[in-house]
Parts: structure tokens; C-alpha cells; sequence
């Protein structure tokens, strides 16, 4: 086996050293050479990132108006819905004032009809006594008074019991209506309550 004369005088331990040195130097040189390739991928050019954040900020300030522009869009249709709300309150209290004063209107009529018709009953009870009905025949001559009689007492009693049954339909009448017009006045006071704290 041929030895070369330097490898031959030297020592196993010094071969090893130097094959050592050998080997971290190479890898030494190595690492750089990757180095000196991948800076140039891993480094962003800086007019890149310049634009890059220019744009986020243009989208940021888009955004911030859009927003903006909802919350106006929000108040002003709160605001439409505030007077839509007053309009529809101030509606709805007329309807009733006016449905109240027509109620108010119909009292008054039927009060001044029973006030007429009491008054007619009122006349016509004494007239039912029979020493009226024979002062309301006398000069009358007549061969049957009696029946006389009867058919002015058959008269009386039957407007009597017609101005009777007109009272009794009255205040049947005048019960419902003032009901109604209860209830009216309730609804008046709360749509009235309702408007003041709508136009607040």
C-alpha cells in the first residue's frame, strides 16, 4: 500500500485536526453563500411597503366615512319616524275629540227629547183621572158617554205607554252613548299624554 509522504510522517491526531478544520471551513463558507442568496428574497423593497400601507389606510378612512355616513342615515330616519309617530298621535286624537264632541252632541239631543216627552207624560196623567176625562166631554153631547169615556181613556193610556217605551229607549240610549263617550275621554287624555312625551 503506497502512503503519502506527508500523510505517513504525520500523526493520526494531527490528520484529524486538520480534517476537522477542512470541514468547518467549508461549512463555514457555505452558510454564507446561502446567506448572500436568500437576503435578496427576504427583503421587501421599501416603495412596496410605502403603497401597501397606503392603501390600508385609504381603506381605513373609507371606512370611517361609510360609517359616519350610517350613523346620519340612522338619525335621520329616527328623526322621520319621530314625526311620522306625532302625525299618526295627533291623528288619532283629532279622530277621538271629534268622535267625543259628536257623543256629547247626541246627549244633548236625546236629554232635550226626554225632557219634552216627560213633560207630555206628566200632562197626560192627571188627564187619565175620570173626573178629567168627564170634564174634557162635557158639552159633548152624546148618547153613550161611557163609550166616550173609554175611547178618551183608551187614547191617553196607549200615547202614554208610547211616550213610555220612547223614555225607556232613551236612557237605554243615553247609557251606551255615555259609556262611549267615557271611554272617548280615557283615550283623549292617553293620546295626549303620548304626544307630549313624543314631541320632547
Amino acid at each position: 500500500m503506497h502512503i503519502h509522504p506527508f500523510l505517513g510522517s504525520a500523526k493520526p491526531t494531527r490528520v484529524c485536526k486538520v480534517f476537522v478544520y477542512a470541514v468547518f471551513l467549508c461549512g463555514v463558507m457555505s452558510a454564507q453563500a446561502v446567506r448572500a442568496q436568500e437576503a435578496p428574497k427576504n427583503e421587501t423593497p421599501p416603495p412596496q411597503t410605502s403603497t401597501k400601507d397606503d392603501d390600508i389606510e385609504q381603506l381605513r378612512k373609507m371606512v370611517r366615512e361609510q360609517s359616519a355616513e350610517v350613523g346620519r342615515l340612522k338619525a335621520e330616519v329616527a328623526k322621520l319616524e319621530k314625526y311620522r309617530q306625532i302625525d299618526y298621535l295627533r291623528a288619532q286624537l283629532l279622530k277621538e275629540e271629534q268622535r267625543a264632541e259628536a257623543l256629547q252632541r247626541e246627549l244633548s239631543d236625546i236629554a232635550a227629547k226626554e225632557t219634552s216627552l216627560q213633560k207630555r207624560l206628566d200632562e197626560i196623567e192627571p188627564q187619565l183621572r175620570p173626573d178629567r176625562i168627564e170634564q174634557s166631554l162635557a158639552g159633548v153631547g152624546s148618547t153613550r158617554p161611557e163609550e166616550n169615556r173609554d175611547a178618551v181613556r183608551n187614547q191617553l193610556s196607549n200615547e202614554k205607554r208610547k211616550i213610555q217605551a220612547q223614555l225607556d229607549q232613551f236612557r237605554q240610549n243615553r247609557m251606551r252613548l255615555q259609556a262611549s263617550l267615557s271611554t272617548a275621554e280615557a283615550s283623549i287624555a292617553n293620546l295626549r299624554q303620548r304626544l307630549s312625551e313624543a314631541v320632547r
